[in-house]
């Protein structure tokens, strides 16, 4: 049972990185900088730092995969209580395919805002650049889509919208590997 229960120093480590780092200090330093002025956490850190860990999840969960124990990455996390609870509560309010729909939507609207139409307007009405390199904060969102996407392909494989286009894996990086080079059937 101890043995069972015991969490995967890696996975301890990368959520770590992701709840404290990346979700406390990182913003609470680029507020400072914004608020007092000075060179601190600029967004470039703070986004270098998310793509960091994210391209880590991924790597992580290949070396899960190929580690020939029948854990991986999904039963990892599943240790964790919090992340059950999370996963519990989004269940409880993602009741019905149109609310999943949605959702899904939503985000991606929320993606078209924040990728093209904030820069857009900071750069040519206020002459205020964005500071953040744009492509990389595109994969952050891209990936987050995906993620959500997954999951609710997962979780609920029945609703329409995922049954016309399923997604084999929830990695960004691996979804464009497999449009590259995937070969064609005839």
């Amino acid at each position: 049972m101890q043995k069972e229960n015991k969490k995967h120093s890696g996975v301890v480590v990368l959520l770590f990185h992701a709840l404290l780092f990346n979700l406390v200090i990182l913003p609470a330093g680029f507020l400072y900088s914004i608020l007092f002025k000075v060179d601190y956490v600029s967004m470039d850190e703070w986004i270098n730092s998310i793509c960091l860990n994210v391209i880590t999840w991924q790597v992580f969960d290949y070396a899960l995969k190929e580690d020939d124990s029948p854990s991986g990455l999904k039963y990892e996390l599943k240790k964790f209580h919090f992340i059950h609870a999370i996963d519990q509560w989004v269940q409880q309010k993602l009741t019905t395919p149109k609310i999943r729909y949605a959702l899904f939507r939503s985000l991606f609207w929320l993606f078209i805002l924040i990728i093209f139409v904030i820069p857009s307007i900071s750069t040519f009405i206020f002459e205020v650049r964005m500071p953040y390199t744009s492509l990389r904060f595109t994969f952050v969102f891209l990936q987050l889509l995906c993620l959500v996407y997954y999951y609710i392909q997962n979780k609920y494989p029945n609703d329409a919208f995922v049954q016309k286009e399923p997604i084999p894996s929830p990695w960004l990086l691996e979804l464009i590997y497999l449009m590259i080079f995937k070969k064609k059937k005839p």
